[in-house]
């Protein structure tokens, strides 16, 4: 006599066979990725990995290596994601010196050129600060045949009506701790009120040179009303140039600005009676 057992013993099989397959590739022989491409990170992966190339950059200034190890990332403008990226730790109070690398490289990429350093005067020595700076030069020492001391500059002096053009109103960002110790502070070398399409209303636009007259990335901007106070940085809008930032006051409140810890603060500043803003250039030792 035959037993009819109908299909449904295949079924049983394919169920096993599949069940087995599964634990096999996920639990016993799990696929290792290895030597894979940059593009195929996460997106936390290649913020990590945009920090580390920032790093190693400030480090040697080989800008020609640092474009090649984007490029693996086959971002769209890798000036702009670095730009934000600094926007985003700066944000999230973090490391000065990590935005001060993306924001300098996020510069170099316009195209301004390598200056040898100035002899800025030593970092910052408080407990924190060091900590920081040893995980950063033990980080850069991994990244990098050879290190040395570079600082950038970018497009020729700002000139108002040739090269400001609008853009987004910049957020205010917290504070965060000074990068260094200033040897020659900045100081107002020119304020001019702009009520053409040039800014964006109500503007307050800074333009940081440095000691040389050359557009300054990574200057810390403090600007400051009655009750209260922000805090952010040049060259988070490489399009506007290295030494550029900005803020959107409120009509009727008056503000004073300045760069750097001991710099010169240039006060009375509140929106024009056209509606435009202000554009205020300082220069490092003035």
């Amino acid at each position: 006599m035959n037993e009819r057992r109908g299909h449904w013993y295949l079924l049983t099989g394919l169920l096993i066979g599949v069940l087995l397959g599964a634990l096999f590739s996920v639990v016993w022989f799990p696929v290792r990725y290895t030597d894979a491409e940059p593009s195929a990170l996460t997106e936390s992966a290649r913020s990590e990995y945009r920090r580390l190339i920032a790093i190693s950059y400030q480090g040697d200034g080989n800008l020609e290596r640092a474009k090649m190890r984007l490029a693996l990332l086959n971002d769209e403008d890798p000036a702009r994601i670095l730009a934000a990226q600094a926007q985003r730790v700066l944000a999230e109070n973090g490391s000065p010196a990590e935005v001060r690398s993306l924001a300098l490289l996020a510069s170099a990429l316009t195209g301004g050129p390598l200056v040898e350093p100035r002899g800025t005067g030593p970092l910052p020595t408080s407990t924190a600060t060091q900590a920081t700076l040893e995980a950063t030069t033990e980080e850069t020492l991994a990244a990098t045949e050879e290190v040395s001391q570079a600082v950038l500059t970018a497009t020729p002096v700002f000139t108002p009506t040739a090269t400001i053009t609008p853009r987004p109103t910049f957020t205010p960002r917290p504070t965060a701790t000074p990068l260094r110790v200033e040897t020659n502070p900045f100081r107002e070398v020119g304020r001019q009120e702009i009520c053409d399409n040039s800014l964006l209303p109500n503007t307050l636009a800074v333009q940081v040179l440095d000691i040389n007259g050359q557009p300054l990335a990574g200057a810390r901007v403090t600007v400051t009303w009655t009750g209260g106070q922000s805090v952010f940085y040049t060259g988070f809008a490489p399009e506007m140039g290295a030494g550029y930032a900005d803020f959107t006051m409120t009509p009727g409140v008056e503000y004073s600005v300045r760069v750097g810890e001991a710099g010169e603060k240039a006060e009375g500043l509140s929106v024009p009676a056209c509606g435009g803003g202000w554009l205020v250039e300082f220069k490092e030792g003035g």
